[in-house]
């Protein structure tokens, strides 16, 4: 019997949503430190390490392409939490004003989601949440970016080493 060793095709269609899925983690992880008023490194870390390792799972290949892939999809589901953090707040808001009778009306959080954009839409919201994000992005990449680099420098060790 000959002894060949197969090279595993990458699934990208695959790896793409084993990385949205698995970074959903980080999203979560996010969104809790948020509520905590925490913006924290570890929020992007956590999204990227899943992210990655969700994208190697489905993939059923670990790559530099699928390490650039699963960061980007990180960290656009970071963006995706920072969004639902500003409709929370926009429900939370609403709730307290109607709790406190300055309001007669609730929003449900949906119709705070689908506010949200039109709140952005007035300047000194969207320079604090715009802000929040720019930091809350910044800590992403500080966070995950050794991480980063080391898993394409291992892909690309991967890559080389491999018998043909």
């Amino acid at each position: 019997m000959e002894n060949k060793t197969l090279e595993q095709r990458e699934n990208v269609i695959a790896g793409i949503a084993g990385a949205f899925l698995f970074s959903l983690a980080g999203a979560v992880v996010y969104f809790l430190l948020y509520l905590l008023g925490v913006i924290a490194a570890l929020s992007g870390l956590v999204g990227v390490v899943c992210a990655i390792k969700g994208y190697s799972i489905f993939a059923k290949k670990e790559s530099t392409k699928g390490v650039i892939i699963a960061s980007v999809i990180a960290f656009l589901v970071i963006v995706l939490a920072w969004f639902f953090c500003l409709s929370y707040d926009i429900y939370a808001d609403y709730k307290s004003a109607f709790e406190a009778g300055e309001i007669d009306f609730m929003l449900t959080f949906s119709e705070s989601v689908r506010l949200a954009p039109e709140i952005l839409e007035i300047p000194e919201f969207a320079k604090a949440y715009f802000g929040d994000l720019a930091i809350g992005l910044l800590f992403c990449l500080i966070g995950s970016g050794s991480y980063i680099v080391a898993k394409i420098k291992n892909a690309k060790n991967q890559t080389v080493n491999t018998p043909v």
